[in-house]
């Protein structure tokens, strides 16, 4: 599970994905530490265009009586449309989390763990999958959409977020009379090339076994 991302886009990059993008130059959250239950950046298709909005990472739906204890972050992509709600998300509310890279912990053959980061090869900007709901009282919050990792993210977490291209990203944002489930599995099924680049980013933590002292 991406328990946490990188937001260091500029505005040219979020513009690449959306040009007609209306993008308010303050009070839109960016930062090293994306986590959930922090404000994060989500794009979303409104009836005059598409916009940059702030959400709370942690699917709050706009059914429930009360907010749960630990609202969904990431939902898999794997049998989504087939849920009640999600499918009803998945009409509406669909949107777009912009990243410049996500962190997985790896544990190793001792048992310590390292953080390791995975970007775009190239540098640019990635763009997740992601949904979002309105509640009365938790306000607007949203969710990532994950896939089956890839070969270089497998190595460390079993699933990652699903990352969409340009033509990808204007599909999962359009407007349809009815949700497009088969373009949608067929888009899981064939995902695009987003070439990506690990690196760790801090150092194995002390096992459990070897951090107890011994008289």
């Amino acid at each position: 599970m991406c328990g946490r991302y990188e937001l260091k886009a500029s505005t040219r990059d979020l513009l690449r994905y959306c040009r007609d993008l209306d993008l308010p130059r303050r009070d839109l959250p960016y930062g090293d530490e994306m986590r959930p239950a922090a404000p994060v950046l989500m794009l979303a298709r409104q009836a005059e265009g598409h916009v940059a909005c702030r959400a709370r990472w942690g699917l709050v739906g706009s059914f429930l009586n009360a907010e749960p204890l630990r609202p969904p972050s990431t939902l898999c992509a794997e049998g989504l449309v087939a849920k009640p709600f999600y499918s009803k998300t998945l009409q509406k509310n669909r949107c777009l989390m912009p990243a410049t890279a996500f962190f997985e912990w790896q544990v190793l053959a001792d048992g310590h763990r390292q953080q390791v980061r995975f970007s775009s090869a190239s540098g640019k900007a990635l763009m997740f999958a992601g949904v979002f709901d309105h509640h009365p009282q938790a306000g607007t919050t949203c969710a990532m959409v994950t896939t089956p990792a890839d070969a270089l993210v497998g190595a460390v977490h079993g699933r990652m977020p699903l990352i969409l291209n340009a033509q990808e990203s204007a599909f999962w944002l359009g407007a349809y009379p009815d949700f497009p489930a088969e373009a949608f599995a067929a888009l899981l099924e064939n995902p695009s090339s987003c070439e990506l680049k690990a690196e760790v980013v801090s150092q194995a933590d002390i096992s459990p076994q070897l951090a107890l002292s011994f008289g």
